[in-house]
């Protein structure tokens, strides 16, 4: 129940008082008001106003909007949205307990001491450890500390080298999506729709694909009548690559392959960029987009938990080289910053197992010209 300022006369004596900011609220907040419910008496938190919020850090959520979900609480019988000082509502309410968190014990404000005191409201303070909201908003609006870790991690990653990539690592046992078989069947089994989706979709003419692999996929294009250049890093690509697409396959890095700028109606870049480090997907996302001449279709496995723009991860249990998993936004951020203009209407129809992994890109003075 929410009450009023003049309405706190009516529980003098009644209740525990608990008091706080509670913005953001936390597990440590949970503890606490079942800590101060244990004591046997109602529970009354006082919700301090976004004004004192705003001195300690920006209101992330309005006084209102914690008063409802605190009301919800099943340790919390009263909710106060205070206007003034907690001393106010110690003077209006005269609870029969103050309770606080620890990290109060000895640095309570002399005034709230003395209303205690004054009216025998006991004062008692929580045993549980309590977390903190202002702790935990200042480590994650610490961009400069975020920024200074990306940097030292950039510079400390390095990639596998081409010779990793070798016929044993398309054909082991370990590789989970085919049981260790990249034949072209197995691959037409787990592309599924793809081939005639990037057919039907892009409407391309002319089809790159950097990181084609053993060209599986340039294969099942090749028998929907779209024939398809393909780049790979690793050397036993071509050699294992099926006879219809080899001589289109060249050896190189989608980083720095040298192809003509705006040659491809399309850049199919497809599970590379988790291959390679941050630095180097940027490069070959720079790549893509000046290859490309209209379309850029690329997937990738994202960070599935990113705590912000820069957490990275690993997903060695999938793949050994898999090195880099990013706040999809980032990658999202690379393709804007070379003028690309993102086709969420494409995105949706090329992601037709909603797996999330999809990103297309258009550069937009190829869509005007198209229109």
């Amino acid at each position: 129940m929410i009450l009023g300022f003049d309405d706190l006369t009516t529980l003098r004596g009644k209740v525990t008082l608990v008091d706080g900011g509670f913005d953001p609220l936390h597990a440590g907040h949970v503890a606490y008001f079942k800590a101060a419910k244990a004591r046997g008496l109602p529970v009354l938190c006082n919700v301090a106003p976004d004004s004192y919020i705003a001195t300690k850090h920006a209101v992330l959520l309005p006084q209102d909007a914690r008063c409802q979900v605190i009301d919800a609480f099943e340790d919390v019988d009263y909710v106060h949205p205070s206007q003034g000082t907690t001393a106010a509502v110690l003077e209006q309410l005269q609870p029969a307990i103050f309770f606080k968190g620890n990290s109060w014990n000895g640095v309570l404000p002399p005034e709230e001491t003395a209303i205690c005191q004054k009216h025998g409201i006991e004062i008692v303070f929580a045993d549980t450890v309590l977390d903190s909201s202002a702790r935990r908003l200042a480590d994650w609006q610490d961009l400069p500390g975020r920024v200074a870790g990306f940097e030292t991690f950039l510079h400390d990653q390095t990639s596998a080298a081409a010779e990793v990539y070798n016929a044993a690592y398309f054909h082991d046992d370990w590789r989970r999506d085919t049981g260790g078989d990249y034949t072209v069947e197995a691959r037409r089994k787990l592309e599924g729709r793809n081939p005639q989706l990037i057919r039907d979709v892009f409407e391309a003419r002319r089809v790159l694909d950097l990181g084609c692999g053993p060209g599986a996929l340039m294969y099942l294009l090749h028998e929907l009548g779209v024939e398809a250049d393909g780049v790979d890093f690793a050397p036993a690509s071509k050699d294992i690559a099926p006879p219809e697409v080899r001589d289109r396959i060249f050896i190189g890095s989608a980083v720095d392959v040298a192809l003509p700028d705006d040659a491809y109606d399309l850049v199919i870049c497809r599970e590379v960029i988790e291959h390679l480090t941050v630095l180097e997907a940027q490069k070959a996302v720079q790549n893509m987009c000046r290859i490309s001449g209209r379309f850029v279709y690329a997937t990738t496995r994202f960070h599935p938990s990113p705590r912000d723009l820069f957490d990275v991860t690993t997903e060695f249990d999938v793949d050994p080289t898999h090195i880099t998993l990013m706040n999809m936004q980032m990658l999202r951020l690379m393709f804007v910053l070379q003028g690309m203009r993102r086709r969420p209407d494409l995105e949706a129809r090329m992601d037709w197992l909603n797996k999330g992994r999809v990103l297309v890109y258009e550069k937009p003075q190829a869509a005007g010209a198209a229109e």
